[in-house]
């Protein structure tokens, strides 16, 4: 990477050592292993909506058999923060993109330059070899569907750059085969409200016999309902986009503060505020999302900077200081979150079921005014955890679930490739993979794994601290 592409992006830096350190712990495991394991490591790689920052997730997968657990350890995290004068242009083509075909290609070009320049930097940030990474899992949630690399295609890295989608552009980029666009590789689902993501969710926080919910607060609000393993409940139930999260309080601060800061991590900023109760009931009122679900491309569209900037105009109006638009901001988004949530509850639980613990992540999960003031109007017997608790940091739950539906994918059609034609492999695939220069050395090590059968979707999974599962109770 060259140091003005670098200088571009931001990230946080931990000690060679230390990295080399969490890496031989895996490595560990899987010595004890049969002689055919599976031992790969996944870099997890997602944006949300406001495009504001790549989440960064390196995970390393072990498994005795097809038939055994799938372990994983996260080796490490970091949230590649990517300046305005890099996402605004791509945010201003996404509203051109459904006149204008030319804006749809540069937009799949230059979203794809700033995701692997994201992998580089966090590559290069922690001393991370790309060549050790056997698959890059990409994810850009929430942009319109069309300009999503299309669902069965098969590229190869020679792909013609003109008409690159934003995965080819990773693989180009970085070497390194990658993939997006997996929900089919998951169980059978009825969208809007069921998606992959609930699946992922159960595997992580699955307990035998609580009813756990799982609330991430990222631009967006998503809430997933996890049943008991042991239960007559559905197995999968719904996993809803709620609206918006942190993207109208990161809007509100660069606003506040002249572009000098981002965000109001902890909710230090909004805190100092006063609440306008009023702002918040006609906000919501105006987009019931009990009755309506936010569309995909809610950042470009509903969501965008438009109606932030909205908002924004109507505290003015009412003669409001800047402390006090951050702290109306933030209060619509939790507000909205205790309103989703018991209307899920009302609408999916029979009433004899009763929340036993709520897994909270994402970065809106540090803002203290949307946490306290969602613990505040839950029932007193609900507990509130941190996603930590299971050994993944909460920032990263949106990159590891993308790391684990692109390990899925690839597992499934790498070990179809031997038994399927070339032109059955283009019409049946069900994501959108770009080899990289090691794939034909990954596809014989999954081959060898699955012994020539067909892989499964993930059952059980279980999570590694440092080489030793974590116990989830």
């Amino acid at each position: 990477m060259t140091m003005v592409t670098a200088q571009l992006f931001r990230a946080r830096n931990d000690s060679a050592d230390t990295l080399a350190e969490k890496m031989a712990a895996h490595r560990v495991t899987i010595n004890t292993y049969s002689s055919e394991p599976l031992n790969l490591t996944v870099l997890g790689v997602s944006t949300g909506a406001a495009l504001n920052g790549v989440d960064c997730a390196l995970l390393r997968y072990q498994q005795d058999s097809p038939e055994e657990p799938l372990h994983v350890g996260v080796i490490q995290f970091d949230e590649i923060a990517v300046p305005l004068r890099i996402r605004l242009p791509i945010l201003n083509l996404l509203r051109d993109y459904p006149r204008n075909m030319h804006a749809m290609l540069r937009t799949q070009n230059m979203l794809g330059h700033m995701l692997s320049t994201s992998v580089k930097c966090f590559c290069e940030n922690h001393h991370i070899p790309i060549e050790s990474i056997d698959l890059v899992a990409a994810q850009a949630d929430h942009l319109p569907p069309s300009v999503l690399p299309a669902s069965g295609a098969f590229w190869t890295s020679e792909t013609n750059p003109a008409l690159q989608s934003w995965t080819s552009v990773i693989a180009m980029e970085t070497g390194t085969t990658a993939v997006t666009n997996y929900p089919k590789t998951r169980r059978p689902i009825d969208p809007p409200l069921q998606a992959p993501r609930a699946s992922i969710d159960a595997l992580l926080i699955q307990h035998p016999t609580k009813l756990r919910i799982c609330l991430t607060i990222n631009d967006l609000v998503n809430i997933s309902i996890v049943p008991p393993s042991h239960s007559t409940l559905p197995k999968v139930f719904p996993s809803a986009d709620c609206g918006p999260g942190t993207l109208f309080i990161d809007y509100a601060m660069r606003y506040a503060t002249s572009n000098q800061s981002e965000h109001d991590r902890d909710g230090s900023y909004g805190a100092r505020g006063h609440i306008n109760n009023s702002v918040v009931d006609r906000f919501l009122q105006r987009h019931d999302y009990t009755q309506r679900m936010p569309p995909m491309n809610i950042a470009v569209e509903m969501f965008g900077q438009h109606e932030a900037q909205d908002l924004i105009d109507e505290c003015l109006f009412l003669g409001m200081s800047d402390l006090d638009t951050v702290a109306t901001m933030t209060r619509i988004t939790a507000e909205n979150v205790v309103r989703h949530y018991r209307w899920l509850l009302a609408t999916y639980l029979p009433p004899a079921h009763k929340v036993d613990e709520i897994f909270i992540c994402g970065p809106g999960a540090q803002n203290t005014a949307i946490v306290d003031y969602v613990e505040a109007v839950l029932p007193e017997e609900v507990i509130t955890r941190p996603l930590d608790d299971i050994g993944i940091p909460g920032d990263a739950k949106d990159a590891v679930c993308c790391a684990q539906l692109g390990l899925e994918t690839v597992l499934r059609c790498a070990s179809l490739q031997h038994v399927q034609s070339e032109e059955e492999q283009r019409t049946s695939l069900p994501g959108t993979i770009v080899r990289g220069q090691r794939w034909e050395e990954m596809r014989e090590r999954v081959v060898k794994f699955c012994d020539g059968k067909e892989f499964s979707p993930v059952s059980s999974m279980v999570v590694d601290r440092d080489g030793s599962a974590a116990v989830r109770s």
